[in-house]
């Protein structure tokens, strides 16, 4: 079966998001430093240590998400079954982690980009064209 233009559309959506995912940790991690040592200058080692290591947990999170990301872009554009569902599973994932994130990192224009492309990409897994192309 050829592939559909909103499997190629959803693609690279995919790889989009992938790359945003990856610039997200690393805005994540930068925060994790600057927070951890303000957390420790006001109230010493332990303080930033549990800040900087809390925030880092969400970059570690978005680096996870984006090399998934990749990984599933190349298994859309393949139409492998595995990837409507791992790129479902990731995109609900990515909502979830950009709500927890809006209330309390910085970084709020990558995360409503982000946002975006999860809300984009699970609206093009829903189409019918998308869901026979992958026989789901």
């Amino acid at each position: 079966m050829n592939r559909p233009q909103s499997v190629t559309v959803l693609a690279i959506l995919q790889l989009i998001s992938g790359f945003f995912s990856l610039l997200d940790g690393l805005f994540i991690l930068l925060f994790a430093g600057i927070f951890g040592g303000l957390g420790a200058a006001v109230g010493g080692a332990k303080v930033g240590t549990v800040i900087g290591s809390f925030i880092a947990i969400f970059a570690g999170l978005s680096f996870i998400l984006g090399f998934l990301s990749l990984l599933l872009t190349w298994g859309l554009f393949q139409l492998k079954n595995w990837a409507w569902a791992g790129t479902l599973i990731v995109h609900i994932i990515a909502i979830l982690a950009q709500l927890v994130k809006m209330f309390g990192s910085g970084g709020t224009a990558v995360n409503f980009l982000t946002l975006g492309f999860a809300v984009a990409s699970i609206y093009y897994l829903q189409q019918p064209e998308v869901k026979q192309a992958f026989r789901v």
